[in-house]
């Protein structure tokens, strides 16, 4: 065997809302180096280890290889800690994967020398095929490797297409204790989709999905375990709306009762309609996410989101009446639009009973449309190799201006924004409180502020209590 140790390391990362849950694609490649009894151990830098402790935890578990997977934004941070790795043991074997590497290929092992591999879109067999050693490197096909001072890719792998196939992760050497006591999962990968911020398209343009059997066995194996509380990743949940019923009839033939299910990754608002939010509700589903994006048809067909307002609205309405939570996601600054257009979303948040309203000042990444319009238009107000390691969709500073929207009125209209935004979330605080509209005033002015999210998103304790509040309290199931 070519590696017979492998430490999995989820890098730290400074973003808005960083997981308090384990990481699902660690969880993914963990699970198969174990099926394939590859030994191997994890250390995720989100629970709050610094440096020093990872360079402990490498001389503890005597790695022969380190894996990491790297997201764009923050990149060179993420350089900065490998090199420290391998000043440390430079006998250590480095690979990377994720994102940013099946994005720039051999240009991130050019800019980071410390890396010895990377591995570009799905990275499970690739890994499993360089640690077992039986298949020569220059043939184990979506892989990066360096070779007499060069760096040669093997080609694209072929995307996975039998989803079931992959073992789900059971996260047995992660540190479950630490996280919040809630399972993220994915029940499929991937997205049809083209719009042109969106850079999923280019990682993962191949729709496929998990049967509802697969589904229902990870649900069940968590409830067995005391889980009541799921949050579903995928980028497109419900593309196949009968896979959709499917998976609702196997939580309800197998009994899996009191679930709260999340969708906070945005689900797309063309593929619901009154019958299946009813029936998703019925299971359990509790809160959605819509990827709105933009507030009128025009700008849908800007940015190419293939859907139009009557849909958007008509699923908002229909979840708002079903009881669900709602999030609305938004992107500010796509080409062509306008103070006006910005209107119109605030327009459609003040329109219904939602409960969240995310404004996020659109990043144009690398590999997607957006980004070459951007550059060959010449609008960037901060060139790439800073934003993508300092931007923040809180910030006010914009990445890029357009004629229609320049710099000082974009700044104008994110503040602006967050505005509109903890408005929004305040009325959400008093609706969930029904009756009790003294307190929920009182309990608005405390919840409804950026400082306050950032413990929610960032702390097990707060997150516990409000969602308790939200789901557990009979005012706040009824409100939400």
């Amino acid at each position: 065997m070519r590696f017979e140790r492998v430490l999995l390391v989820n890098p730290s990362q400074d973003v808005e809302w960083p997981g308090l849950t384990p990481p699902i694609g660690l969880g993914y490649l963990a699970e198969t180096l174990g099926s394939h009894n590859i030994e191997y151990d994890v250390f995720d830098m989100n629970l709050g280890y610094g440096l020093k402790k990872l360079l402990r935890k490498i001389d503890s578990f005597k790695p022969d290889l380190v894996g990491m997977s790297m997201i764009t934004r923050y990149y060179r941070a993420f350089y900065k800690i490998l090199e420290e790795v391998k000043k440390h043991d430079n006998t250590v074997k480095i690979i990377c994967g994720g994102p940013h590497v099946t994005i720039f290929k051999e240009q991130v092992l050019q800019e980071c020398p410390v890396i010895d591999f990377g591995v570009t879109r799905e990275g499970e067999v690739a890994l499993v095929e360089l640690c077992r050693g039986e298949v020569p490197q220059e043939n184990i096909k979506g892989l990066l490797y360096r070779s007499n001072g060069d760096i040669r890719y093997t080609g694209d792998r072929e995307f996975a297409t039998d989803l079931d196939k992959i073992p789900w992760p059971r996260f047995e050497k992660f540190e479950l204790k630490k996280y919040f006591k809630e399972i993220s999962l994915i029940s499929s990968r991937g997205c049809p989709h083209q719009c042109i911020f969106c850079v999923r398209h280019t990682l993962t343009p191949k729709y496929k999905a998990r049967s509802a059997e697969s589904v229902g066995d990870e649900l069940e194996y968590w409830y067995r375990k005391g889980y009541r509380e799921f949050n579903i990743e995928d980028d497109n949940f419900n593309l196949i709306q009968d896979r959709v019923y499917a998976i609702c009839d196997e939580i309800e033939r197998r009994q899996l009762k009191g679930m709260v299910l999340r969708c906070s990754n945005g689900i797309r608002a063309d593929r619901v309609d009154r019958a299946l939010l009813k029936r998703m509700r019925e299971v359990g589903f509790q809160y959605l996410a819509f990827g709105v994006d933009a507030g009128n048809d025009r700008m849908l067909k800007v940015v190419k989101k293939g859907e139009l307002m009557e849909d958007i609205e008509n699923a908002i309405n229909d979840a708002c009446e079903l009881g669900y939570s709602i999030k609305l996601f938004f992107v500010i600054g796509n080409p062509t639009e306008t103070t006006e257009d910005v209107e119109d979303m605030v327009r459609l948040c003040r329109k219904y009973p939602v409960q969240e309203a995310h404004f996020n000042n659109v990043i144009p990444y690398p590999g997607t449309e957006l980004y070459e319009w951007v550059k060959s238009n010449n609008y960037f107000l901060r060139q790439p190799d800073e934003y993508l390691n300092n931007a923040s969709f809180w910030e006010k500073r914009p990445i890029f201006q357009t004629p229609e929207l320049p710099e000082a009125e974009r700044i104008r209209l994110t503040a602006y924004l967050h505005e509109v935004r903890d408005e929004i979330h305040r009325k959400a605080v008093v609706r969930m409180f029904g009756g009790h509209r003294l307190i929920g005033k009182l309990a608005s002015l405390v919840v409804a502020n950026g400082l306050f999210e950032r413990f929610y998103y960032r702390s097990k304790y707060w997150r516990k209590v409000i969602e308790y509040f939200r789901y557990k309290l009979p005012f706040g199931a009824r409100a939400a």
